[in-house]
């Protein structure tokens, strides 16, 4: 990885951590939560930037693994300060969200590029669907760990013996 890689990689990171900030403060999180939601959006974006341009996978790829890493920050730090995921999620995906290929993908339909614009519209797509994805396979898995612990202490709590795996 030459330094001029590894320079846009740190200067990107540390502009998604103001965005995300910048972000949060539009969308009325708390005040108290508005630095661990940058926090959230720095590692999503860190692990998405570093995967796209340090490793060269894919764009789809790298934006699935860079939401399931702020999907797990954000899950941790809702129970940490007990407050509600969305309110470190909703922020912390921004940086990641593809406005700038969506834009492209309009512009080239706008002057008559509908080959172009369709190309760019499917990736951008694409990129959106592993977003979503990610998000929802780690707040699914929150939610089965969740309830599972649940059951668990309730079973004791009736003298019901568990056996652990």
């Amino acid at each position: 990885m030459s330094f001029s890689v590894l320079f846009e990689i740190i200067a990107k990171t540390v502009c998604s951590f103001f965005g995300t900030v910048a972000f949060g403060k539009i969308f009325n999180c708390p005040r108290k939560c508005l630095w661990q939601a940058g926090f959230v959006g720095t590692v999503g974006f860190a692990v998405y930037i570093v995967l796209l341009s340090g490793f060269g996978v894919s764009s789809m790829l790298s934006n699935f693994a860079g939401t399931v890493a702020l999907s797990v920050c954000s899950e941790f730090f809702a129970r940490r300060y007990r407050q509600p995921v969305p309110v470190f999620s909703i922020p912390g995906v921004i940086p990641l969200v593809p406005g700038l290929p969506l834009y492209r993908a309009m512009n080239y339909t706008m002057l008559n590029g509908y080959s172009m614009g369709m190309h760019t519209f499917v990736a951008a797509a694409l990129d959106a669907t592993a977003i979503a994805m990610g998000i929802l396979l780690v707040s699914g898995l929150a939610k089965v760990f969740k309830t599972s612990r649940q059951l668990v202490s309730r079973a004791a709590a009736h003298g019901i013996h568990t056996r652990r795996l």
